[in-house]
């Protein structure tokens, strides 16, 4: 009895301590104003919602130096509707109809590498990016904001402070949204929305079931000696 009650509490642990090595692991992170950095080689998988901003715009993935890695969207035309009076009585909306390509991206981030998005504008006069990583703005302003979607057209979003970092992890992903001119502009934040939702690590069913493999093993050869 002692033995059979030995081997259940044996196999219980060693099955928990192989569902908690096995489950999918979140490692630290940062997703936000202050740089985007993973503990370990992640995927994040970006979706492009819309634009609202009057500049043709380009979205990609820049190291800590600045330093443009990939593109991920590009914009075809300041909106759907033109740079005349029908694109501004829009309100310059852009949709995936405005998007050269894809609306759907991926970028597999380096562990412990510290990466930003940046938005490349094209003006009306002259070019220019801005970037989610603060720091690496004009005077360090914020032109991102994290699980938000930003404001009302032309309306300064409150509480910005409030919305500089996000979980990527979470179902569905987050949303990440820009003010696309440089120094702050009106801070609707809303001139290019997009979500990024990490990719998690996958469950090791293979390591699950060798581990309970070798416990009924185990079983088989005590029932043999007490047969």
């Amino acid at each position: 009895m002692k033995s059979k009650l030995f081997f259940t509490a044996t196999a219980a642990a060693t099955a928990t301590a192989l569902l908690s090595f096995s489950a999918p692991a979140q490692a630290s992170f940062s997703f936000g104003t202050s740089g985007i950095q993973f503990a370990q080689n992640t995927t994040v998988n970006f979706s492009f919602i819309q634009s609202k901003g009057a500049n043709i715009s380009r979205l990609g993935i820049y190291d800590a130096n600045k330093n443009l890695l990939t593109s991920l969207f590009q914009e075809k035309g300041r909106s759907d509707a033109g740079a005349g009076q029908a694109g501004k009585d829009s309100e310059w909306l852009g949709t995936a109809a405005n998007i050269a390509g894809s609306t759907k991206a991926s970028f597999t981030f380096l562990a412990n590498t510290v990466y930003s998005l940046g938005l490349y504008n094209q003006g009306w006069v002259g070019n220019w990016t801005v970037f989610s990583t603060s720091s690496l703005n004009t005077n360090g302003n914020q032109q991102t904001v994290f699980n938000s979607a930003g404001g009302s057209e032309g309306s300064a979003l409150s509480g910005v402070s409030s919305v500089k970092a996000s979980n990527p992890f979470v179902q569905g992903g987050t949303l990440i949204s820009f003010e696309d001119t440089k120094g702050g502009g009106d801070r609707d934040f809303n001139d290019f929305t997009v979500t990024a939702e990490a990719v998690p690590e996958p469950f090791t069913m293979s390591g699950l079931g060798l581990g309970l493999g070798g416990l009924a093993l185990a079983r088989r050869r005590r029932n043999q000696k007490t047969a």
